[in-house]
């Protein structure tokens, strides 16, 4: 099951990039500005330290770490699972029923169906991010399976709050609000925040997961209990993504539309 549900994904993954590519000035553009806009923001890191050394224990290589994680974990979300940032519109316009036909995972179907190309520039600028942080080899492997995990946390989260236009009309504008509080919090030392935005960036708003831990336990130190926390929570809540969908489509009204996908 899993090695189908992996194969379907790169299918998917295959088709949206060949679809996209067809405009090619598009598609490297798309990209391109993408990881310019993420560069604009070392001006800002540079003005920073240029005041103060450091921010905690933060200094300007840790930040780019900070930087390498969001972008990471961004992009595998918004590449490989862009879908399920639009359930909510879907539900709303009663537009699930194509995918209600197919007979692989509803879910899987639908948060796979679409890629965002602009957040390839975001994957590559991980990569950017270490090299500027002067980061040792090994960083550079261990920030893939990182990313990954940290991408999947990102859309069972996501898909969670999505499933709330099931029962409430425009309940995903919440997690709209949980889409811009990850790129807002989890680039930022996490030593600002105080206990009661930690509960939340390590709870609502997965930053903590996603990003603090793996930077804290894996990359600048070491401790293996929080990166069995990281995986155990992106088992949870991948878990609670599935439970929550299903249980939402029983209240789901179709649109009776005739489609399909090409």
């Amino acid at each position: 099951m899993v090695a189908k549900n992996l194969g379907l994904i790169f299918k998917y993954f295959n088709l949206n990039i060949r679809k996209a590519y067809q405009y090619k000035t598009s598609f490297f553009m798309s990209i391109i500005m993408m990881i310019c806009n993420n560069a604009f923001f070392i001006i800002q890191w540079l003005i920073i330290f240029s005041v103060t050394d450091r921010i905690g224990n933060y200094g300007f290589e840790e930040v780019m770490l900070l930087w390498a994680l969001s972008a990471g974990t961004y992009g595998v979300a918004h590449v490989f699972f862009e879908g399920a940032f639009n359930i909510g519109s879907l539900v709303y316009e009663g537009k699930l029923d194509v995918y209600l036909t197919q007979p692989k995972s509803v879910l899987i179907n639908l948060i796979c169906s679409e890629s965002s190309i602009s957040a390839i520039g975001d994957l590559l600028y991980t990569f950017i991010a270490l090299a500027i942080a002067g980061a040792p080899w090994w960083w550079y492997l261990a920030i893939i399976p990182v990313s990954i995990v940290g991408g999947i946390i990102y859309v069972a989260v996501v898909t969670c709050f999505q499933t709330l236009s099931f029962y409430v009309k425009r309940g995903s504008s919440i997690a709209d609000m949980i889409n811009s509080a990850v790129t807002m919090f989890g680039n930022y030392p996490p030593i600002i925040f105080n206990s009661v935005v930690k509960v939340i960036l390590f709870t609502i708003v997965p930053c903590g997961f996603m990003i603090f831990v793996p930077a804290e336990n894996l990359f600048l130190g070491f401790n293996i209990w929080w990166i069995l926390g990281m995986i155990g929570f992106a088992v949870i809540t991948t878990i609670l993504a599935f439970i929550l969908f299903k249980r939402g489509l029983r209240k789901y009204n179709s649109g009776s539309l005739m489609g399909g996908r090409l």
